[in-house]
C-alpha cells in the first residue's frame, strides 16, 4: 500500500497519458487507414470517440503549457532575486534555459513529449489527408501548432537576459 501511495501521482499521469495515445491512436488509425468512397468526404468517427479525444488533447495542451509557464517564471523570479543580492553582477545574470529543464518534473516532460509526438502524427496526417481527414485532425493541428507558436515564442524569448 505505501508504494501505492509513494507512486499515485505517476500512475495517475500514466493512465492520463495512455488514454490520450490511446484515443487519438485510435483516431489515427481510422482516419488513417479511411479510403475516401464517395458518399461520405471524411471516416465516421462516434460522439464519444470526438469528444473523448477534444478533451484529452485540450487538457494536455493546457497542462504542459501553464506546468512550462509556471516554471519558467519561477527561475525568472529567482534569478531576479539573485540579480537583487549581487548588484554589482546585475549584468552577468541572464535567464538559463537549462535551469528551467531540470525543474521540470518527469511526468512534465513525459507529458511535452507524448503530446508533441501524438500532435506531430497528427500535424503529418492532416497534411497528407487533407479534406479527407476530419474536422478533429484539423483542429487538433491547428491547436499543435498554436502550442508550438507559443513555446517557440518562450524559447526565444529566454535569449533575453534579464533586464
Amino acid at each position: 500500500m505505501d508504494f501505492l501511495r509513494q507512486q499515485l501521482f505517476n500512475i495517475i499521469a500514466f493512465v492520463f497519458l495512455g488514454l490520450f495515445v490511446a484515443v487519438w491512436g485510435s483516431v489515427l488509425l481510422r482516419v488513417g487507414f479511411w479510403v475516401p468512397d464517395g458518399r461520405t468526404v471524411a471516416p465516421p468517427l462516434n460522439g464519444a470517440l470526438v469528444t473523448a479525444a477534444g478533451v484529452l488533447a485540450t487538457s494536455l495542451s493546457s497542462l504542459t503549457a501553464s506546468a512550462l509557464g509556471f516554471t519558467i517564471a519561477e527561475v525568472r523570479r529567482d534569478e531576479e532575486a539573485r540579480r537583487d543580492l549581487a548588484p554589482g553582477d546585475a549584468d552577468a545574470v541572464s535567464f538559463n534555459p537549462a535551469e528551467v529543464t531540470a525543474r521540470l518534473s518527469g511526468r512534465i516532460v513525459a507529458a511535452v513529449v507524448v503530446y508533441l509526438a501524438v500532435g506531430l502524427l497528427v500535424l503529418l496526417l492532416w497534411l497528407v489527408k487533407g479534406t479527407a481527414s476530419t474536422d478533429l485532425i484539423g483542429a487538433f493541428a491547428l491547436s499543435l501548432l498554436g502550442w508550438l507558436i507559443g513555446a517557440a515564442g518562450v524559447v526565444f524569448q529566454t535569449e533575453k537576459p534579464i533586464s
